[in-house]
């Protein structure tokens, strides 16, 4: 299995800032776990033709982790892509896909009739695409993989219910091998026990401790983004090997020294401050 993080999200400064995106590549498979701003360009840069993808899960509806899925799944369309791409997400991710396909349509005429026309084929991508709305549980299972899912607190100690607002972590588990996407989350026993003995865990890790110097920054990591604070007590408690931060807001070198510096009271492995295009895994 290996494993690259394709964007982060930070957390410095970058005039091409690139949504969160993480690729596994199981032998002939590759995944994508949540598709941000630029996975199309980025996937591309990791050596993965854009045709060569059939897996894309969606760990919930925000939109620095969905704004790149249309330019996704329609790149890998234009380049002649007839095999299935599945796309996974949380309830209404079938509606937000089917959306993607109305705002399109005339595209999606054009290259139909123009493909009448031509020897090389396309076939109607709201064919190609299949949308499944998941749950928590063992969600797809391939020859040597299988993924499974589970809820993350995000913004749900705010009032929000699950029901309204599902969002979810994925394992990704190759035989005795797995890594934990956490996508947007806090603290939380489901975490820890759905991320337990996971070779990696993808996390993300948005404040360090200084930066909570107010009500609404210390609302934002109690319930929102994990701070340094509490991503090593995740990590610890869940032992895991390894753990990459994702999704930092941006800070000068001295803040990201001391966010490793919080984690490591807690957490004894290996973390890592995620940049893009850094293999993680494999």
């Amino acid at each position: 299995m290996k494993v690259v993080l394709l964007g982060t999200g930070g957390p410095r400064p970058d005039p091409h800032r690139m949504g969160p995106s993480t690729l596994v590549s199981i032998g002939d498979n590759n995944i994508i776990v949540d598709a941000g701003r630029g996975v199309a360009t980025r996937l591309v840069q990791a050596g993965v033709s854009i045709t060569d993808y059939g897996f894309v899960f969606i760990t919930h509806h925000h939109f620095d982790h969905t704004g790149g899925l249309g330019d996704l799944l329609f790149a890998a369309w234009n380049k002649a892509r007839n095999k299935s791409i599945h796309v996974f997400g949380p309830r209404g991710t079938r509606k937000m896909v089917n959306h993607l396909f109305e705002a399109y349509e005339r595209d999606i005429w054009y290259r139909l009739s123009e493909t009448e026309l031509t020897v090389e084929k396309l076939i109607d991508i709201r064919e190609m695409v299949k949308v499944h709305d998941v749950d928590p549980g063992v969600i797809y299972i391939g020859e040597e993989w299988m993924v499974s899912a589970d809820y993350v607190e995000h913004g749900h100690g705010l009032g929000l219910s699950r029901n309204d607002w599902p969002c979810l972590a994925y394992r990704v588990i190759e035989g005795e091998s797995s890594v934990v996407i956490s996508g947007d989350a806090v603290y939380s026993k489901e975490l820890v026990l759905f991320s337990k003995d996971a070779d990696a865990l993808v996390m993300c890790c948005y404040f360090a401790g200084e930066e909570l110097k107010d009500h609404d920054t210390r609302l934002i990591a109690e319930h929102v983004l994990t701070s340094s604070l509490d991503a090593g007590r995740i990590a610890a408690e869940a032992n895991v090997g390894k753990m990459a931060l994702v999704h930092i807001k941006e800070k000068p070198q001295r803040l990201l020294d001391a966010m490793i510096d919080e984690i490591r009271k807690d957490y004894d492995g290996e973390v890592i401050v995620g940049e893009a295009l850094l293999e993680i895994m494999g």
